[in-house]
This record gives structure tokens, C-alpha cells and sequence, in this order.
């Protein structure tokens, strides 16, 4: 995901680096740069956060905001479901290659990640509570991201922002009436309360995962990796973990070749490990983050 150019005694130094268990900003294999998080940045919106991995400037730099609406139940659709629709965009200003279309393709790839991970059962969140009369109506949650700044591990830092944003996000109450008709028959009807004080959180929220991405660089993987690891990397895969360390959704990197199966087993047993450590940090600033 990074156009940066090297020269081969800097990806030889990375490479020879990473194989020896020591990166070129000083961190293990298993570290993770600084986390910055905030949400409620968006007043309009349900839900927002921002996420920012790695210092101010030399970071990846994610905004993610959460509209809910309502919307009538059509032939061909789950009938007791609600959903949730996701959409990335890359900002220009993110990265010179994104000018004009460049980010296109990246956008898409961007999108189905996040889509395969928080759109369904995967995801935790029970969506049936999202469905408000079946065959009726439902709620939709609109998950837009805007990527700011890439300096390497963009997924997880759509992951983070995203889980974020739906942690906070705010749905107004809604009552369900049954009201029969000319012919006695009863049909159900709904209402939104419009009260900014009257309002719920998305039920199963708590149980949304997080994603550990894994980039192989010569016969080692790293976390996290730098703009500058991204630019050695052979291959990249990220495992989204559930809060009870579940392996909920896997996603290849947009790279040619993939992990050798010696490599596999042992990076799914890391994500469990990794993701512990991650739950926790996320708790920490998610409580500071508001």
C-alpha cells in the first residue's frame, strides 16, 4: 500500500533487520507504534472517532463516522435483520499516488475488509436488535471512513477508529405499537422518540474485534509495519480477533505472493496473543478518548 521507494542496501538493512528480531525504529516484532484515539469528533454523526497510529505527521492518520437510518424492508432481504454498509475513502492529501482516481482500487479493497469484518455475525453485534418490525423496517449503520494520512498500517487503523465509532455511536429509542385495523386486524407501527436525551447503544457492540496485521519481511512477520517495512514486504495478512481471542475473519494483503504455510499457524496463534494485549490498550484509550 505504499508507492515509497528503496535503495536495496535499505531494504537489505530492514530485511536483515526483522530476521534478526530488531526494526529500524527501534520496536520488537510484536509492537505495536503509539495509538492515539478520540471520539465523538463528528456532532452530526451517531458515532465518530479518529484514530491515529504513530507520531503526529509520521503516522496513519483514520476518521470513521457512524449515520443511522431507517430504512423499509424490500422482497429478496432478511426479514428480521437490520445491516451495516461500509465505505472508505483515501484522501488525497493522504499520499501523492491518491491524486485524482489513484486511490480507487484501494478504496474498494479498503471497504470489503471492513465489510467482511463488521457487517454480519462476525462482527458480534447482534443484528437482529437492529431489525425494529420484520418485514417492515430496520436500522442501517453507515460506516464512512476517511483515510487522512498513511504512513503504513492503514487496516488496523480503520479497524480501531471503526470499533470506536460504533462504541459510541447513539440510537434514538424507538416505540412499536400494534394498531388494528378497519377489518380488526392488528398492524404494527413504529416511532422514532427525536430526544438527544433518549437514546440507546447498539446491542453486541462490546463484542467487536480487532484486527493484528502481519507483513512478512524476508523469512520473519512484523505488526504494525512502518511506511518503509510496507516498501520490503513480501506478503501481508490480517486477522481480526474477537474480544474472547476468536479468530472471527481473515483478510490477504493486496500483495502478489502469500505466507508459506510454515509461517501460518504460527501467525494465528500470535493474533490471539497479540489481540489480548490489544483489547486491553483499546480499554484504556477508548476511556480516556471522549
Amino acid at each position: 500500500m505504499t508507492s515509497l521507494i528503496l535503495s536495496p542496501s535499505e531494504q537489505d538493512f530492514i530485511t536483515r533487520g526483522v530476521e534478526k528480531g530488531f526494526r529500524a525504529d527501534g520496536r520488537g516484532s510484536l509492537d505495536r507504534r503509539e495509538v492515539t484515539l478520540r471520539t465523538n469528533m463528528i456532532s452530526q454523526a451517531n458515532g465518530s472517532a479518529r484514530c491515529r497510529i504513530g507520531h503526529l505527521g509520521l503516522g496513519t492518520d483514520v476518521l470513521v463516522g457512524i449515520k443511522a437510518e431507517v430504512n423499509t424492508w424490500t422482497p429478496g432481504e432478511p426479514e428480521s435483520l437490520g445491516s451495516i454498509v461500509c465505505n472508505v475513502e483515501c484522501s488525497p492529501s493522504a499520499a501523492q499516488e491518491f491524486e485524482g482516481r489513484g486511490a480507487e482500487d484501494l478504496n474498494v479493497e479498503l471497504t470489503q475488509t471492513l465489510d467482511r469484518m463488521f457487517n454480519g455475525p462476525q462482527s458480534g453485534i447482534d443484528m437482529a436488535k437492529l431489525c425494529i418490525i420484520p418485514k417492515q423496517a430496520y436500522w442501517v449503520l453507515h460506516v464512512d471512513a476517511l483515510v487522512l494520512d498513511v504512513k503504513g498500517g492503514i487496516v488496523d487503523a480503520l479497524v480501531w477508529a471503526t470499533r470506536a465509532a460504533l462504541l459510541s455511536t447513539k440510537l434514538p429509542r424507538v416505540v412499536v405499537e400494534s394498531i388494528a385495523d378497519e377489518d380488526g386486524n392488528l398492524q404494527s407501527e413504529f416511532d422514532v422518540v427525536d430526544d438527544a436525551e433518549d437514546q440507546v447503544a447498539i446491542e453486541g457492540v462490546e463484542n467487536l474485534p480487532l484486527s493484528v496485521t502481519f507483513n512478512q519481511i524476508g523469512k520473519r512477520f512484523v505488526i504494525d509495519a512502518s511506511e518503509q517495512e510496507e516498501a520490503v514486504t513480501q506478503a501481508s495478512l490480517t486477522v481480526a480477533v474477537s474480544p474472547q481471542l476468536e479468530i472471527c475473519a481473515v483478510q490477504k494483503g493486496g500483495f502478489l505472493r502469500g505466507f508459506p504455510p510454515s509461517l501460518l499457524s504460527e501467525i494465528m496463534q500470535t493474533a490471539r496473543r497479540v489481540a489480548r494485549d490489544e483489547f486491553a490498550k483499546f480499554k484504556e484509550l477508548y476511556e480516556t478518548a471522549a
